[in-house]
């Protein structure tokens, strides 16, 4: 049974590609035929947004989701990007916990998937965290320009080891 189900699973892969889908099996493709821009594609809601439209439902999910890097390391919640006074911060969720360890900093990463060691010049470090839990909030300095990097993670300075991140 599981077997079969797998095979299906197979058959059918789907894989969305800038809010288009792509079949293996054409048969299928044709069914999800659609020249409807009303209708998601692929189960991606964002995917036929027209971001000209007055109501956009994608453009308030400007939160990410932080991942663990490794095993042994916990990082969840999720993280929002706030413009207050003419400054902006990153502001971390109620929900947002990561594992204890010394010396944990955020920082900004070039990429977009932030290994467990870090080289010094893919990062700038906003701040040592406050707290390993809870909403929180990080100045961004007005030198920075966001579009230089990638991801938000927490990384320990001492040991050179990423606890989690968040693509920004």
């Amino acid at each position: 049974m599981k077997l079969t189900y797998i095979a299906a699973l197979a058959t059918a892969s789907i894989l969305t590609i800038g809010g288009t889908a792509f079949f293996s099996n054409s048969a299928i493709a044709d069914s999800f035929e659609n020249t409807d821009s009303s209708i998601f594609v692929a189960g991606n809601p964002c995917a036929s947004v027209n971001p000209c439209a007055s109501v956009n439902p994608c453009a308030s999910a400007n939160s990410s989701q932080f991942v663990a890097v490794g095993s042994g390391k916990k990082a969840a919640g999720t993280y929002k990007i706030v413009e207050e006074d003419g400054k902006q911060y990153i502001e971390f969720s109620d929900d947002f916990e990561v594992s204890q360890g010394p010396d944990l900093e955020i920082i900004l990463h070039k990429d977009g998937v932030v290994e467990s060691r870090l080289a010094e010049e893919d990062y700038i470090s906003l701040a040592p965290i406050e707290s390993f839990s809870g909403s929180q909030r990080y100045e961004i300095p007005e030198n920075v320009d966001l579009n230089d990097y990638a991801s938000v993670a927490v990384w320990c300075e001492d040991f050179n080891v990423t606890f989690g991140y968040a693509p920004l």
